[in-house]
C-alpha cells in the first residue's frame, strides 16, 4: 500500500490524533481557545475540500471534551477507527454499483443512531431504499438533491429493505415495505 491510499484508508484516525496533539499543545502553550477550535476548523476543511459534515456523535464527543477530555479522546480515537472501517467498505459497496449512482450510497450509520438494520427499515418506511452488502455495510441512496429513492435496485446485496408497489401508506404513517433476499 503506498502512502497516499494508507493516507486516505485511515483519514479519520490521522486528523483525530493529529488534531488531539496539536490541541493539547495550544492548551499547554496558554492558547486554550485555539486548542478547543481545532476540530471545528477540521470540520471546516473538511466540508470546503469534500463536502462532509460532522455527524452528532462527532459534535457531541467535542462537547464532551470541555467536561472530560480523557474520555472524549478515547471515545474519539475509536470512533475515528470505526469511522475509517466504514469509509473503506463503503468505497467498495459503491465500486459494485453503476458509477452514475455510486455517490449517492451513504451508510445507514449516516442516517440515524440506532442498529444499521433498524436504521434500513426506517429508511424503507419513509420511501427510501436501502440494503446489506455482501460486505456486511448497511447503506441507503439518495437522488442528487438528497431526498431517499424508492425504487433502486442494487447489484451487490444479501438484503433490501424498501417501499412496496404500488406505494400504500402504512398505518404508522409512513410506507409499506418489503424485505428482498437473494
Amino acid at each position: 500500500m503506498d502512502t497516499v491510499s494508507a493516507a486516505r484508508n485511515h483519514k479519520n484516525t490521522i486528523q483525530t490524533l493529529s488534531g488531539t496533539i496539536a490541541s493539547i499543545g495550544l492548551e499547554q502553550s496558554g492558547k486554550k481557545v485555539a486548542g478547543s477550535l481545532i476540530t471545528p476548523a477540521t470540520w471546516a476543511l473538511n466540508y470546503a475540500a469534500e463536502g462532509s459534515k460532522p455527524g452528532a456523535v462527532d459534535i457531541g464527543l467535542w462537547a464532551t471534551g470541555f467536561v472530560s477530555a480523557p474520555a472524549a479522546i478515547t471515545t474519539s480515537v475509536i470512533k475515528a477507527v470505526m469511522d475509517d472501517d466504514t469509509q473503506r467498505k463503503l468505497s467498495h459497496v459503491r465500486s459494485k454499483e453503476p458509477a452514475k449512482y455510486a455517490k449517492f450510497i451513504h451508510p445507514c450509520s449516516n442516517y440515524g443512531s440506532s442498529a444499521p438494520e433498524i436504521v434500513a427499515m426506517s429508511i424503507a418506511n419513509k420511501g427510501g431504499t436501502a440494503w446489506i452488502s455482501n460486505i456486511g455495510l448497511w447503506v441507503y441512496i439518495t437522488d442528487a438533491r438528497g431526498n431517499l429513492v424508492a425504487d433502486y435496485q442494487p447489484l451487490d446485496f444479501l438484503k433490501i429493505y424498501r417501499p412496496k408497489k404500488p406505494y400504500q401508506a402504512g398505518l404508522s404513517g409512513g410506507f409499506n415495505w418489503e424485505v428482498i433476499t437473494k
